[in-house]
């Protein structure tokens, strides 16, 4: 599922070129999505369920020390804004995705080693 958003995230990104808040509000809210499902399946990996969203954020930063804080806190700023899109409507302005970016796909590639790891 992560793989599917991701490119399906990149080719939002390629037609709107992340100009208009729409685009790029539902872009952040794609990349959140994926960061979600793959805390998740570490989490079902290590035999653990949860709904809870600060929960995953919580697990990931006390049983994963490859992640730094700096990553555990923009992961966890990443679900505040997700939570801002979706209770309060917010519109995510375009330079919030420029300067967030490189570093999200980055904490994207590093959860998804740590699947393939697991699952090996």
């Amino acid at each position: 599922m992560a793989k599917a958003l991701l490119r399906l995230v990149e080719m939002r990104e390629k037609d709107v070129a992340a100009k208009d808040p729409q685009f790029s509000t539902l872009i952040v809210e794609g990349y959140y999505e994926m960061v979600k499902e793959l805390i998740t399946a570490i989490m079902a990996i290590d035999g653990y369920k949860t709904l809870s969203h600060e929960l995953l954020v919580g697990y990931l930063a006390a049983h994963y020390d490859e992640f730094s804080m700096g990553e555990i806190t923009r992961i966890d700023q990443l679900r505040k804004t997700r939570n801002d899109i979706a209770y309060r409507g917010v519109m995510v302005p375009p330079e919030y995705l420029k300067r967030n970016r490189e570093a999200i796909i980055a904490i994207v590639g590093k959860l998804k080693q740590a699947v393939v790891r697991k699952l090996a």
